[in-house]
């Protein structure tokens, strides 16, 4: 078991934070000991170092039987959240605003959660060296497409950047549902990239956070759930810059890859350390440690190469894009330039659409290539070499079964809508039955 680094300064924090909670009141049992194995961290810190503490939840508070979204989860939520016995704060994810039985719209959705919160769903919490700023997602049943993209809406944002400006001489850690576009985060290209969910505000000028962290240095962590995903990949904590942006796991057992984690900060007005807490071995890992002032232009990752996790038959759960047990396995890209700062990759038989600028995905095209023909055309229908991507008005794909065809769509690239809003398919999925309306759960 990892020893937590032990220092004496004169102010001294330690947070606590917890990815998607998604409580199940069948399965409180994992929460309990999960929230106990925190608060024994936390308490450690207090002990020996005097350190004030704290937790940041990152938001989907309820699984499926805690009717998530609805007032009887929030009440849960805060029932669980109290149990920590110290200060703490949380900000709202996407399924937080789904709680359609109670609320008949995203506006009242949020109100309900603050009522039983009793705080603003954006925030700014000062621990003492550093100050911790909170931001929610607002939308839900208006989103325009997936209703799971996280939203930060234009009075947050603006709110964001007056706040980094009172805050400028000041360590700032971040805390959102889903982490920024650029952040270097490990994602799902089949589900959450598919669903243009992945990234805050996916669909509306994602870039717009990571170009916020490149104009303020102040900002050293941002902190982010969404994937149920472990931190035993090397992409679970992405650099840009002097931020380190940090993938939170899971506390129960909705994680993707069996492990469940969360994490906890502490440091001082020098720097920090990062910690894993394992809730299934107990354990505490030092991931990282930063000093503010030593000039290197990175955070020190310290993840174990013991522990990243690795494994080439699960596709996506393979740490290491290039790992290979046979070479015929590697994960291979063809690139194709599609102008309009687009990169097409042709990976895993798929066509993935990537952000030129920050090299992320940030689209599909095509959940299935095998056997397909790929050709750019232009406004005449005339085939383009691959290398003139940028002078094509579509693409073309040819296969035995025919010609599918993909226009660009209105942001220049031609990544494709396969989720539509929740929201409206439930409407659409309510029945009328001698007067009584019989709502109809969706997967």
């Amino acid at each position: 078991m990892a020893q937590m680094a032990m220092k004496t300064p004169a102010k001294r924090f330690a947070a606590a934070v917890v990815g998607d909670l998604h409580l199940s009141p069948k399965r409180m049992d994992l929460f309990h000991q999960g929230r106990k194995q925190l608060r024994d961290c936390l308490e450690q810190e207090k002990q020996a170092e005097g350190a004030r503490t704290h937790v940041f939840q990152l938001g989907d508070l309820g699984a499926g039987d805690a009717r998530p979204g609805t007032t009887q989860c929030f009440q849960l939520a805060r029932h669980f959240m109290e149990g920590f016995e110290t200060e703490w704060k949380l900000v709202t994810g996407n399924h937080d605003l789904e709680g359609f039985e109670d609320f008949d719209s995203d506006e009242a959705n949020l109100i309900g959660w603050k009522e039983v919160f009793q705080q603003e769903h954006h925030w700014v919490e000062d621990i003492g060296p550093a100050v911790c700023i909170g931001l929610s997602t607002t939308r839900f049943r208006e989103a325009e497409y997936s209703s799971h993209e996280v939203y930060v809406d234009e009075m947050q944002r603006k709110w964001f950047l007056e706040q980094l400006q009172v805050y400028k001489d000041r360590p700032v850690f971040v805390f959102t549902h889903a982490p920024p576009l650029g952040s270097g985060i490990k994602v799902l290209d089949e589900l959450h990239v598919k669903n243009r969910c992945a990234w805050l505000n996916h669909s509306e000028n994602p870039r717009q956070f990571i170009e916020t962290v490149a104009r303020h240095p102040q900002i050293k962590l941002w902190f982010s759930g969404h994937f149920h995903l472990s931190h035993n990949y090397r992409e679970s904590i992405g650099v840009y810059g002097n931020c380190a942006f940090v993938q939170v796991g899971v506390m129960g057992d909705c994680s993707r890859d069996g492990f469940r984690q969360s994490r906890m900060v502490a440091g001082d007005e020098d720097g920090y350390e990062l910690y894993t807490v394992d809730h299934g071995t107990g354990e505490i890992r030092l991931d990282m440690r930063h000093e503010y002032a030593d000039g290197l232009p990175v955070p020190n990752v310290l993840l174990p190469e013991e522990e990243i996790l690795c494994d080439p038959s699960k596709g996506w759960l393979c740490a290491e894009s290039s790992c290979l047990i046979d070479e015929d396995e590697a994960i291979t890209h063809h690139w194709l330039d599609a102008g309009f700062q687009c990169l097409l990759s042709i990976q895993d038989n798929m066509i993935v659409e990537y952000d030129a600028l920050t090299q992320a995905p940030v689209g599909i095209v095509c959940t299935d290539l095998a056997g397909r023909e790929v050709r750019w055309v232009d406004l005449h229908g005339c085939e383009l070499p691959l290398e003139n991507g940028y002078a094509a008005v579509a693409l073309e794909l040819y296969g035995k079964d025919g010609v599918e065809r993909v226009e660009r769509n209105r942001s220049g690239g031609f990544c494709r809508v396969f989720q539509t809003n929740k929201y409206h398919r439930w409407l659409n999925s309510q029945t009328v039955d001698v007067g009584k309306t019989t709502k109809v759960a969706l997967q």
